[in-house]
């Protein structure tokens, strides 16, 4: 006879995927490669929220990022330097990278991902937010991008040269 003890739960597939969390102050280059509109929100029944897909790679050199869950670090870093199929659902990030709520093909977006009030928890009234590249973090990922095509490997922040952003 078969008794309740002998069945087993599922095992936890734990997400392989960044957040927004995991970029906090890191200069990332975004590329989005999906746009959805009004995405019901799980968690407020009613409330609905753009969402892009985007492929982000870390251009600052500092190696893999955190991956957290419901805004608590899980203790697993994720090897970078491509995070691919990243859902963003943060409205200034969505409207930052695709303004007028238009996906716009082969965008490239170089950014520092923060919240309105960097260092403090995100939330309502500190959203996220994307703060332009100065020229030398533009001619840092150029050069950082430029080695990652050549090795393959992450390469270190260094020399100012022209930039294609």
């Amino acid at each position: 006879m078969t008794s309740p003890a002998d069945f087993q739960d599922p095992s936890a597939i734990p997400s392989e995927f960044a957040s927004a969390d995991s970029f906090r102050g890191r200069l990332i280059l975004i590329e989005p490669i999906d746009f959805e509109r009004d995405v019901p929100n799980q968690h407020n029944p009613g409330q609905t929220a753009d969402r892009i897909t985007a492929n982000v790679t870390t251009v600052d050199g500092k190696g893999g990022v955190e991956q957290w869950s419901n805004r608590v670090k899980t203790g697993v870093t994720l090897p970078g330097p491509v995070h691919t199929g990243v859902w963003f659902s943060q409205d200034r990030i969505v409207k930052g990278v695709c303004p007028g709520r238009q996906l716009r093909q082969g965008a490239r977006v170089l950014a520092v991902l923060e919240t309105y009030k960097p260092g403090k928890p995100a939330g309502v009234g500190n959203p996220w937010g994307l703060t332009a590249a100065t020229p030398e973090q533009k001619a840092q990922a150029a050069k950082f991008l430029a080695e990652l095509a050549i090795n393959g490997a992450s390469a270190p922040a260094g020399d100012d040269e022209e930039s294609p952003f």
